[in-house]
């Protein structure tokens, strides 16, 4: 728990100035240019996340590095994929824009 409230309080201020403040729904495209830009955040900071710091080459890709993986009633979970690496970071993000999560697999147990 700790760990989840650790990663919201460097989350929620990134994730805030992109979001819209009445917390009205982000659209995909918006969802999407938040994600690279948080992918690119975690090149540049530790999250505490288990993936640690990401090498610099994340910071800085194209929107269209970027998908909506699935879209549900309250949140996406948007892929980023670095070319470079070979690799694709999944965001869990409420549908307000706020990142709550990330990680390589794409799987987010307490969801289920």
């Amino acid at each position: 728990m700790k760990r989840i409230a650790f990663i919201l309080a460097l989350l929620l201020p990134l994730s805030a100035v992109q979001a819209h403040g009445d917390h009205e729904p982000v659209s995909e495209v918006e969802a999407l240019a938040i994600a690279v830009n948080i992918a690119g955040q975690f090149a540049e900071f530790d999250s505490g996340l288990d993936f640690g710091l990401l090498d610099s080459s994340w910071i800085g890709l194209p929107v269209e590095a970027a998908r909506i993986h699935l879209r549900a009633e309250a949140y996406y979970i948007v892929t980023v994929t670095n070319p470079k690496e070979g690799r694709s970071l999944y965001l869990l993000m409420s549908d307000a824009g706020d990142v709550y999560d990330a990680n390589f697999s794409g799987e987010f147990p307490k969801l289920e």
